[in-house]
């Protein structure tokens, strides 16, 4: 049965017969082809990730490897100089830190300290030069208030405000010439009446030691100084002239290395009290650490954008390269993005966690 429904084969083509069912001879091609029958394969150029497609030749041209040393050897010497430069700020910047430490501890060690004669710190005569580790002891000093010295020291902030501050000179039992700063007032185009007015008679104070300044080359108005040097101080009270000087500055040594705050007791009004000096240490260590950060990041940094830039160009180079050849251009790889699993993931991973446990315990049992 199968072989009777069997479909017969296809007929053989037969060639053209003519009406004395004797085969013709083939006739002539309609048109020779013009190319040859079997097509050349051409070879599909690949690209290799690392290698450098250029159009001009398989091997890059001597000037522009030059160039590409030549670029290197810059961005390298600016990446080490500017590494540097963040590691030299950060050195800076923690040396003002550990400054700033030092001075902090000193004003804790020695500002609420019990007063000692200043002849202790300062010598008999107080022109001893006065040790850095003393500076903000208290001394007791007795003597008597110089008329006619009170002096203007301007642009000293107290507060975060601007303020001047009242200079007296005061001679010691001893005859020595102390710088003292009698307390301060709010900054402004008048001196209030009465606070550079000195006090007359006897004078028992305590006074904090501060080391004397060093002018810094500006021309002192009448009355006024810019820095606290004894010289200055008294000039601005008295003239430059020496023979004008009353007895008790004339006959009096002064102390030049050092300077007094008033302590106790109290300024008189309109003066106000010098206040305590701040203790914060600042933001310099937390901005050297920045700086080092920095000179770490710079080079990390330019690696990292060197490496995407030469990748850019060589998928550069293979596009055109490609497209020379008649070819599809390679394409860049898209960027993985991380996403987070969805809510039926999560549920079918809990599904899948609780069915296999189920299935350990079922063997273990």
């Amino acid at each position: 049965m199968g072989d009777r429904l069997a479909q017969p084969p296809h007929p053989r083509r037969r060639a053209a017969q003519g009406l004395d069912r004797v085969p013709r001879a083939p006739g002539p091609p309609a048109a020779l082809p013009r190319g040859p029958l079997v097509p050349r394969r051409r070879r599909a150029a690949r690209h290799r990730p690392g290698a450098l497609v250029t159009t001009a030749g398989t091997h890059a041209p001597t000037r522009s490897r030059l160039e590409r040393i030549l670029r290197t050897a810059g961005v390298v010497l600016l990446v080490l100089a500017a590494s540097a430069t963040c590691v030299l700020l950060g050195r800076w910047q923690y040396h003002r830190h550990t400054d700033r430490v030092a001075q902090v501890d000193l004003v804790q060690t020695n500002y609420d300290a019990d007063a000692v004669p200043a002849a202790d710190l300062l010598g008999p005569d107080l022109t001893d030069p006065l040790d850095p580790g003393d500076v903000w002891r208290s001394v007791e000093v007795t003597g008597t208030w110089v008329a006619g010295s009170g002096v203007q020291l301007r642009n000293r902030p107290v507060n975060g405000a601007n303020a001047s501050h009242a200079l007296a000179l005061l001679r010691t039992d001893d005859g020595a010439l102390l710088v003292v700063d009698r307390g301060w007032w709010r900054q402004t185009d008048v001196v209030p009446d009465g606070a550079l007015t000195v006090p007359s008679g006897r004078a028992d104070v305590v006074v904090r030691l501060r080391a004397a300044e060093t002018a810094d080359g500006r021309t002192n108005p009448e009355g006024e100084v810019y820095d606290v040097v004894a010289l200055d101080v008294v000039q601005a009270a008295f003239g430059p002239d020496p023979a004008a000087w009353p007895a008790a500055v004339a006959t009096g040594t002064l102390v030049e290395d050092a300077y007094g705050m008033l302590a106790s007791p109290a300024p008189i009004a309109p003066l106000g009290a010098l206040p305590k000096p701040d203790e914060d240490l600042g933001n310099h260590l937390s901005y050297a650490f920045q700086w080092w950060v920095f000179a770490l990041t710079i080079p990390i940094a330019t690696v990292v954008i060197g490496r995407r830039s030469r990748r850019d160009a060589e998928l550069e180079a293979a596009q055109e390269g490609a497209l020379a050849a008649g070819e599809a251009p390679p394409v860049a790889p898209a960027p993985r993005v991380r996403r987070r699993p969805t809510m039926a993931e999560e549920e079918d991973a809990i599904l899948d966690a609780a069915e296999e446990e189920r299935r350990t315990a079922g063997r273990t049992g």
